[in-house]
C-alpha cells in the first residue's frame, strides 16, 4: 500500500484529540512507503496546534485556516475534505472513531461514493488491505478485505500514540479556504466539571459498578481512586442503581479509556463494557461472583464483597 493516505485531524477543547495521533499510527502501518497527510482545520490563533504535528511522522500537514473554523461543523467541513480528496486522491481517508468522526466519515462515503469501513481495531497488509473491526457491541470480530481508495475509522485507544519526534519531520502547508455560513451554527460548548481528571488520559482507573451497591459503596471506590491518585468510572449499572450520573461511564456508551491500572469494583463484566476497556495495561477484578465475566478478562481477581475488600485494601495501600 503505497499510496496517499490523508489523516482528518480532530480537536477537542482547542487542544488536538489523541485520536489523531492513534491515526497516524494506524496510519504508518497502512502506508508503506506511502505519504502521509494529515489536514487540520482552525482559525487564526491555532496554527501552533498544526505546527505541532510536524513532530509526528506526518510527511504534510494541511492546515485550513479560516475564522469559521474555529468550531469543527460537519457542514462546514465536508466541501472541504472533498476538495482535499480531489486534489490529493489519496487511497485511504482515515477518521477517528468519534461523534463528528463517524458523522464526517459516513456523510462523505454517501457524498463521494466511496465504501466505508468503520470501528477498525488492527490492519494487516496482504495483497490488499485486511481490517479488523469490532461489530455487535464488541461480541465479534470482523475481517474484512478492501482495495483502495477506501474510507477507514479507527476506533479510540486501539493504537498508542507515540511521543513526539525530537526534530520536525513533514512540512506545513497553509490553505485559506473559502467557508460558507453554514446553515446551523454551533453556539458553545459547556463542559460539566467533575474536579476529576479526563477519563481518556487517566493513567489508574478505580470504577464502581452495580455491585457497590449504594453511595457508601461509591464512595469507597471515589476513596480507592484517592489514595491511588487516579480517577474514577463508573459502570452503566452503577449509573443505573442511581449512585452517581454518567459524566465517568465507561464502555460502549461511554468513554474508551486506555489507563495502565483498570479497578473493576463490582463490576460483572458485560461485553458492552469491556468494549471501553480492552486496551488497559493491567485489569485487577473486585467481585463477590466468582462467575462474573470479568475475571476472565482480568490480570488479578479478588472474589470477595467490595464493602470489605475495598477499606483492607486502602489500609494495605495507605501504608505504603
Amino acid at each position: 500500500m503505497d499510496g496517499k493516505i490523508v489523516i482528518i485531524a480532530e480537536k477537542r477543547r482547542e487542544k488536538l484529540h489523541p485520536v489523531t495521533l492513534e491515526c497516524i499510527e494506524a496510519a504508518k502501518e497502512i502506508s508503506g512507503t506511502g505519504e502521509i497527510i494529515v489536514l487540520v482545520f482552525g482559525d487564526e490563533e491555532e496554527e501552533e496546534l498544526a505546527e505541532n504535528l510536524l513532530y509526528q511522522d506526518a510527511d504534510r500537514v494541511l492546515y485550513m485556516k479560516n475564522s469559521r473554523l474555529s468550531r469543527l461543523e460537519s457542514e462546514s467541513l465536508l466541501p472541504l475534505i472533498q476538495q482535499t480528496v480531489e486534489a490529493e486522491q489519496p487511497s485511504f481517508l482515515l477518521f477517528g472513531q468519534t461523534d463528528l468522526g463517524k458523522n464526517l466519515a459516513a456523510a462523505l462515503s454517501e457524498k463521494i461514493n466511496l465504501p466505508l469501513v468503520s470501528n477498525i481495531v488492527e490492519v494487516e497488509k496482504t495483497n490488499a488491505l485486511l481490517v479488523t473491526r469490532q461489530i455487535l457491541s464488541g461480541n465479534v470480530l470482523e475481517k474484512v478485505e478492501t482495495n483502495t481508495p477506501c474510507i477507514l475509522s479507527i476506533k479510540q485507544k486501539a493504537w498508542k500514540a507515540n511521543n513526539r519526534l525530537q526534530e520536525k519531520k513533514g512540512k506545513l502547508e497553509t490553505i485559506h479556504p473559502t467557508v460558507k455560513q453554514p446553515s446551523f451554527s454551533l453556539v458553545r460548548l459547556e463542559k460539566k466539571h467533575t474536579g476529576k481528571e479526563e477519563l481518556a488520559n487517566a493513567k489508574v482507573i478505580a470504577a464502581a459498578g452495580r455491585g457497590v451497591q449504594n453511595e457508601k459503596g461509591y464512595s469507597l471506590v471515589q476513596e480507592l481512586a484517592k489514595t491511588l491518585k487516579g480517577t474514577v468510572g463508573v459502570s452503566r449499572g452503577a449509573v443505573e442503581i442511581g449512585v452517581c450520573d454518567a459524566a465517568n461511564q465507561i464502555g460502549q456508551t461511554g468513554e474508551t479509556v486506555a489507563p495502565k491500572m483498570y479497578i473493576a469494583c463490582g463490576i460483572s463484566g458485560a461485553i458492552q463494557h469491556l468494549v471501553g476497556v480492552t486496551a488497559a495495561e493491567m485489569i485487577i477484578a473486585i467481585n463477590n461472583d466468582a462467575e462474573a465475566p470479568i475475571f476472565q478478562n482480568a490480570d488479578y481477581g479478588i472474589i470477595g464483597d467490595v464493602f470489605e475488600v475495598l477499606p483492607l485494601l486502602k489500609k494495605e495501600l495507605d501504608l505504603l
